[in-house]
């Protein structure tokens, strides 16, 4: 009997550990998923600026060198922003597919 409580024991403490875990997990999510959120709307500005007027102006003021040097422009680079929409994309396809796993399997 001692050896099935010692498995019982290392089962309970197995358990404890993945609650613990998951526990800590989902409050890091909550966190993330609420800061992904509230930064959607700063996001779509990113967004309509991209294929604005406005965007194309600056973009034109880069090509003829009239941007200072120092200035971070990486939001005028064609391959930057597109990868951020891909990946905004990506994400918002994941957590549905997460969510969708969790919920057909509870």
């Amino acid at each position: 009997m001692g050896k099935n409580i010692d498995d019982r024991i290392k089962v309970i403490t197995e358990m404890e550990k993945i609650l613990n875990e998951h526990g800590e997990i989902i409050n890091e999510l909550e966190k993330a998923v609420e800061k992904f959120r509230n930064h959607q709307e700063e996001y779509n500005r990113l967004s309509e600026y991209y294929s604005s007027e406005e965007y194309f102006k600056d973009l034109e003021l880069d090509e003829n060198g009239e941007l200072p040097d120092d200035l971070a422009r990486g939001v005028l680079s064609e391959d930057a922003v597109f990868n951020l929409f891909g990946e905004n994309y990506n994400m918002a396809v994941e957590m549905l597919e997460i969510a969708t796993e969790i919920l057909k399997n509870h």
